[in-house]
């Protein structure tokens, strides 16, 4: 260890003397305001959707880490997607997916599968029985 440096009881990382809060800190700054926001989110999870940390963590677990809809796993932490009719909590999706695919079709069920069935059968397609490239786009 060198002069002027200790050793953080959270992380184990040798900090300078100015990532402590005072001469007998044990906890570099660092670790103290991920400790704090974490502390923050728990408790805004708890009061918007009634979910402890382990409630999270388990529905996370279910998901293997990923969102509910599009599999990708972001590196910050997914949203809780709840029913807004019922106040069923769902899942946990990605921002996107959460915040503008399922406003979009209103949690219909119906426009989704619809949508589903437009990607696979293009309508201008089935009318012109021909498909027509967009000038200039990569095919």
């Amino acid at each position: 260890m060198s002069k002027g440096t200790r050793p953080c009881v959270k992380c184990g990382r040798n900090r300078a003397e100015r990532f402590f809060t005072s001469a007998r800190g044990r906890t570099c700054t660092t670790c103290l305001r991920k400790s704090v926001a974490q502390g923050a989110r728990a408790a805004r999870m708890m009061a918007a959707y009634g979910l402890t940390r382990e409630d999270y963590a388990a529905i996370l677990a279910y998901q293997d880490g990923k969102c509910a809809i599009c599999r990708r796993t972001p590196r910050y932490n997914l949203d809780i997607d709840h029913c807004h009719k019922t106040g069923v909590v769902r899942g946990a999706l990605w921002k996107p997916c959460n915040r503008r695919l399922l406003p979009s079709v209103r949690d219909d069920v119906m426009v989704l599968a619809r949508a589903i069935n437009y990607l696979k059968r293009y309508p201008a397609y089935m009318a012109l029985r021909r498909e027509v490239i967009v000038p200039g786009s990569v095919a």
